[in-house]
């Protein structure tokens, strides 16, 4: 792993991701299933991307069926941009709205 890397790169090390890597990168692995793989790497991705740049924020409450009441909480910022990059990029732009659902995602689409 190399060690010269910027201080804004995170390199992930998530099990699950190095184990879908694992399956993504063998060649007896179907374009379905590649699709399949692509969507799920990038909602861990995701995840682990956003977590330190959105924050949760109390909006009210509201029962549940248990007659439970409880905060609700939305997240901020309500705005985000996804810039998929290359085809495996533009796939993973259905893995990371997943994660999105309630907020504004806006995407940009480069062509080289």
């Amino acid at each position: 792993m190399p060690t010269d890397l910027p201080s804004n790169v995170h390199v992930s090390k998530h099990p699950l991701l190095r184990a879908k890597l694992s399956l993504l990168r063998s060649s007896s692995t179907s374009a379905r299933d590649t699709k399949a793989l692509i969507n799920d790497i990038a909602t861990i991705l995701a995840v682990e991307a956003l977590a330190s740049g959105l924050n949760a924020k109390v909006e009210g409450t509201d029962t549940s069926s248990l007659k439970y009441e409880y905060p609700v909480e939305t997240v901020v910022p309500q705005r985000i941009s996804v810039m998929p990059i290359l085809r495996s990029g533009l796939a993973m732009v259905d893995g990371k709205s997943l994660i999105s659902q309630g907020r504004s995602v806006r995407y940009s689409r480069f062509e080289l």
